[in-house]
């Protein structure tokens, strides 16, 4: 079961299973791209944590997976070694290099080398690190008069708008979301079930919005119970933009399926936890686009 569900999330055929790294992270044989394979890793992560809450032993096992094909390929002499046991005709030799550093220049300037697991299974941020700016390289006067003359300034480069935010354009531009709007009245029937909808997806974000929150109290446990309850109904006269695999709002939808709803949230760990919070609040931004 789990090598369907997993072959089906990442869009792999179930014949050729297992599958080697590449096919695993969508990738073709022997890609030589390090920060595409990272991208592809990162996609993957971000795939099966939408399932995670309804099938958390194949998410298990399919985030074991990504991360063995992670530290192969991540590793230059073990992704050489991979690429040649398994690809041996696309395999490429290392590049020589054109002088060797001394031991003592390697020392001095290789930077430690991190765990690259250690993003898998945890939030995660990248930053840069300011190295400062080249140093100004030093013209005499002679320098100076002897150079040419300069040359005009390029043209400052085009301004290019940025792309709108995917779950924006899915609510206000997508097909399934102008299906139906042909009429005024299908319009404000559209109007009235989004509000209805936005308003108990608001008022159940006072518990699954926040991931630390603890719930103690009988009223909170009802209210979320009939909020989630809500929130099921009013979907099946809804755009399929929301609550489905893939989709923003995934998670919460599928807490409110469940048959005991109170002792499944309970029942979360406090990554589970984390991630609900985070697909309520894609949910919302849906919602109010």
């Amino acid at each position: 079961m789990s090598r369907e569900l997993i072959c089906a999330w990442l869009k792999i055929t179930a014949d050729a299973w297992p599958p080697d790294h590449y096919t695993l992270l969508g990738l073709e044989p022997a890609e030589a791209d390090a920060a595409r394979i990272e991208r592809h890793v990162h996609q993957r992560h971000e795939t099966l944590m939408r399932y995670q809450l309804t099938h958390p032993e194949a998410v298990t096992e399919a985030m074991n997976r990504l991360a063995q094909a992670f530290d192969c390929l991540s590793d230059p002499a073990s992704k050489r070694s991979y690429d040649t046991a398994h690809f041996p005709d696309m395999a490429t030799a290392p590049t020589p290099l054109a002088q060797a550093p001394s031991s003592m220049a390697m020392a001095e300037t290789a930077p430690p080398r991190e765990d690259p697991l250690a993003w898998l299974f945890v939030p995660w941020s990248q930053g840069t690190i300011d190295t400062g700016a080249p140093p100004t390289p030093l013209h005499t006067p002679a320098a100076r008069l002897e150079a040419p003359p300069p040359t005009p300034a390029p043209p400052p480069p085009p301004i290019v708008e940025e792309l709108d935010d995917p779950v924006v354009e899915a609510a206000a531009h997508s097909t399934p979301a102008r299906r139906g709007l042909g009429t005024k009245r299908s319009l404000y029937y559209r109007i009235s079930r989004t509000r209805q909808l936005l308003r108990a997806w608001v008022l159940v974000g006072n518990t699954v919005g926040d991931p630390a929150f603890v719930l103690t109290k009988k009223a909170d446990a009802v209210e979320m119970v009939r909020q989630l309850t809500a929130i099921r109904q009013l979907l099946q006269n809804f755009p399929p933009l929301l609550g489905q695999a893939g989709q923003p709002g995934y998670s919460v939808v599928a807490l409110a399926r469940q048959q005991m709803i109170v002792q499944t949230y309970l029942g979360l760990l406090p990554s589970q936890r984390e991630m609900l919070t985070r697909d309520w609040q894609k949910g919302l931004e849906l919602l109010a686009a």
